[in-house]
C-alpha cells in the first residue's frame, strides 16, 4: 500500500510540477499501514490543509526523482502524526483527533466511552498510538496557513480540479472505510464532490442523506462535523467529543435499517 500511494503522489506531483510548478506538495494518508491492517475499522478524518506555518516549497524546487530531495522539502504529515506529535506543544487540533479516534473505535450503537475515560486518550501518551489506527487527507495537498475558508477551498479547486481526481484515486487506495469525518467548513461538500470522480463514484452512492450525515451504498458513513480546532465558541472538548458520538450512533441506526 504505502509504495502504490508513493507512486501515486510522484505521479501526482510530477503533474502539477509541468502544470502548476508553484503548488506545493505534502504527504498524508494512513499514518501507519500495519496500525491500520489491525484496526477494527477504518476511519478516515479529512482537513482542508495542515498549517506549515511558511515552510511550504513549490514543486519548481524539488527534484522529484530524487527521495531524499522529497525527504528534505515535502512536508511528511504521516511522520509527523507519528514522531513529532508527541511533544507536549503539540496538541492543538490532534489531541481531540486523538480522543474522537478513540471514541469511534470502541463506540457501539448503545453506547460509548465516557469523556472521563477518553480524555487522557488526547495527552502525548496516547496521541501517536490512536493516530497511527487511522487515516489522514488534506483536501488542499499543500502546506497552507491557520485559516482556510469554505470559498477559498472552492477557489483552490476551481483553479485545480484536476486535484480531485487524484484525491479520489488516493481514497480508493483505502477499500472500504467505516467512518469518514469530515472536519470544518465546505469539507463534506468538497469531499462528496471528490468522490463522484474517477470508480469511486459507484461505491460512494449515498443511499440515506441526514442533515450532519450521509450512508453511501457500500456503508461508509460520511459525518459533515466542526474542525476539531473548535473554533466554534460553543463547543468544549467534552461537547464535541459527545456530539460526534451521538451522530455516529445515529447513522448506526439508519445503517441498520439499510440491512434489515
Amino acid at each position: 500500500m504505502a509504495s502504490i500511494e508513493h507512486d501515486l503522489f510522484i505521479e501526482w506531483m510530477d503533474w502539477l510540477k509541468t502544470n502548476h510548478p508553484e503548488h506545493g506538495f505534502m504527504y498524508d494518508g494512513i499514518i501507519s499501514q500495519s496500525d491500520w491492517e489491525l484496526a477494527e475499522r477504518h476511519i478516515l478524518f479529512v482537513l482542508k490543509d495542515y498549517n506549515a506555518k511558511g515552510n511550504s516549497v513549490s514543486l519548481d524546487e524539488v527534484d522529484i526523482s530524487d527521495r531524499e530531495d522529497i525527504k528534505r522539502k515535502i512536508f511528511n504529515l504521516r511522520y509527523y502524526l507519528q514522531k513529532g506529535i508527541n511533544e507536549p506543544k503539540n496538541w492543538r487540533v490532534w489531541d481531540n483527533v486523538s480522543r474522537w479516534t478513540y471514541g469511534l473505535l470502541h463506540l457501539t450503537i448503545d453506547s460509548f466511552p465516557s469523556y472521563r475515560e477518553v480524555d487522557a486518550q488526547g495527552n502525548a501518551n496516547h496521541r501517536s498510538s490512536n493516530l497511527k489506527k487511522v487515516s489522514v487527507l488534506d483536501l488542499k495537498k499543500e502546506p497552507g496557513t491557520s485559516r482556510c475558508s469554505k470559498q477559498q477551498l472552492n477557489q483552490y479547486f476551481r483553479k485545480y480540479p484536476q486535484n480531485q481526481l487524484f484525491t479520489s484515486r488516493q481514497i480508493e487506495l483505502y477499500g472500504e472505510i467505516d467512518y469518514v469525518v469530515c472536519c470544518g467548513d465546505g469539507v463534506y461538500d468538497a469531499f462528496l464532490q471528490t468522490t463522484q470522480q474517477g470508480k469511486l463514484k459507484n461505491g460512494y452512492e449515498c443511499l440515506i442523506n441526514r442533515p450532519n450525515y450521509c450512508i453511501t451504498k457500500q456503508g461508509t458513513i460520511i459525518i459533515k462535523y466542526i474542525h476539531p480546532l473548535l473554533l466554534h465558541k460553543k463547543y468544549c472538548k467534552e461537547s464535541a467529543y459527545s456530539d460526534l458520538m451521538r451522530i455516529v450512533q445515529n447513522a448506526l441506526l439508519d445503517k441498520a435499517k439499510l440491512i434489515t
